[in-house]
């Protein structure tokens, strides 16, 4: 599988080419939740996506097979190093979508301009998490996560056999309660309200860490968006519908193709 050098490490990615014969696909690009991977993530959406797209699928630096990572997993500098892998497979101006902290590195992308995607889809995501002016994030805990009991032990094994025993919780883990405004994301509404490109946000109505109030607001704020929320349904809904997110997107690209 390719590797892609970065200056804190090398990042690991698949490239999944479509299913249908087209004579130049464009490329999706996946970005994962944090402690995720690409394929634990958007492995049940792979096979729908790659009936229309080129994928490409990295595991997030620090995560899974990917080696290395920027200080205390900053979101934004985690953004510049999954920009250089866009140019390197000519995906800057392909369609990208991200859930949960992928979400807010592709959210990243957008408003710096490392990349210019014609599309951008964002899953139980947020634009910030600064507690203080936007009403609706949650307290980050990984205890507040509506998840089977043995989810932590299930994630575990994502990362620590490419890396040793213990990664998962002395680094991922470990980094992941210290997450906050200054390493994860904390743009202003103004910035989205300058984003032209057509944005489509999923979001479930009983999402634990960032309420569907800031996907509403989000919808309010962009100029060309469409937002679906998804009745019953807490955080990381790419896990607990992956169906409904694929059919979600597809009728997206559909509508902006």
């Amino acid at each position: 599988m390719p590797e892609f050098a970065t200056t804190t490490g090398t990042i690991f990615y698949e490239v999944i080419e479509p299913s249908t014969s087209t004579g130049h696909p464009q490329t999706l690009t996946l970005l994962h939740n944090f402690m995720s991977t690409g394929r634990s993530a958007w492995g049940p959406l792979l096979e729908k996506l790659a009936t229309r797209f080129r994928l490409l699928l990295p595991d997030l630096p620090g995560h899974g097979r990917s080696m290395g990572y920027p200080a205390d997993f900053h979101h934004g500098e985690m953004a510049q190093q999954v920009a250089g892998l866009l140019a390197a497979e000519n995906a800057i101006q392909g369609h990208l979508a991200g859930c949960s902290a992928g979400g807010m590195i592709a959210q990243w992308l957008v408003d710096q301009q490392l990349a210019n995607p014609k599309s951008l889809t964002l899953i139980s995501t947020t634009y910030s998490t600064d507690s203080t002016v936007v009403e609706g994030v949650q307290n980050l805990k990984p205890e507040n996560f509506r998840a089977g009991r043995q989810w932590m032990a299930a994630t575990a094994k994502l990362h620590d056999p490419y890396h040793y025993a213990g990664y998962y919780e002395a680094e991922l883990l470990a980094k992941f309660r210290q997450l906050d405004r200054d390493t994860t994301i904390a743009l202003p509404l103004d910035n989205i309200r300058a984003w032209q490109l057509p944005v489509c946000l999923i979001h479930g109505t009983e999402d634990e860490f960032f309420l569907p109030a800031i996907a509403t607001r989000m919808a309010e704020a962009l100029p060309n968006a469409e937002l679906h929320l998804v009745a019953d349904q807490p955080h990381a809904l790419l896990f607990r519908q992956p169906w409904k997110v694929a059919e979600l997107m597809l009728a997206f690209y559909q509508r902006i193709a």
